[in-house]
């Protein structure tokens, strides 16, 4: 009993343990969610600023080209002139398409790092608060892991010597159990179909049993 109510406060401990871990985790992959989109973000303002360097410079060649046309004394200097600026401008306009494409992308971005942003803040309020109260729990059941486990260590110091190892190489095997109930002749533990005369023993005080195939003391 002692056995099984320590065990239970360990499960217990284990499952709160593991539930802060997932929300851990999830937080996590929402942070790394928004460092990876707030980097492509940054990488698109970049390139919106070299474009429109790009259109100012560009702009700047259009009016010097402008200017030169007051001078410009021949018919042939004047069409190779508007020849480079109207192909100055085909790139201006084509320039231009791709920034304000840039830019309605990075709008878009920036309103889903926003609602990035409010997950990230709802989740770390979220697992700030069960920190907190799996704190609290786990410390209550860590009590009763104790309480459980110095109970069992008084008793089964007064084990018998000829069971006391094999019962302790059971309860720290992998299930953690050493005694099983026997329901008729059913073991309690492995489900398995006991001869008739060990459940008949299993049922007496002064007899100690096991199980024929899953090795657990059983009683009834």
């Amino acid at each position: 009993m002692y056995w099984d109510k320590a065990l239970s406060a360990r499960a217990s401990i284990e499952k709160l343990q593991a539930s802060v871990k997932a929300m851990e985790k999830d937080l996590a992959a929402a942070k790394s969610r928004f460092e990876s989109m707030s980097k492509t973000a940054k990488e698109l303002k970049n390139s919106i600023k070299l474009d429109e360097l790009s259109l100012s410079e560009m702009s700047a060649r259009i009016t010097k080209l402008e200017e030169r046309k007051k001078i410009i004394q021949t018919e042939k200097e004047l069409k190779a002139l508007e020849k480079e600026i109207d192909v100055i401008g085909f790139e201006t306009g084509n320039l231009e398409e791709k920034a304000l494409a840039m830019i309605d992308e990075l709008d878009a971005k920036e309103r889903v790092l926003s609602g990035l942003q409010s997950e990230i803040d709802e989740k770390t309020g979220k697992l700030e608060d069960e920190k907190a109260k799996t704190s609290a729990d786990v410390a209550a059941r860590e009590s009763i892991m104790k309480e459980n486990n110095d109970r069992f260590d008084a008793l089964i110091d007064q084990l018998s010597a000829l069971y006391k190892s094999k019962f302790l190489k059971m309860i720290n095997a992998r299930d953690g159990k050493a005694i099983a109930r026997v329901e008729g002749e059913i073991c309690g533990f492995c489900n398995f179909k006991i001869p008739s005369f060990l459940a008949i023993e299993a049922s007496k005080d002064d007899k100690v049993v096991n199980c024929t195939n899953c090795g657990k003391y059983i009683y009834k």
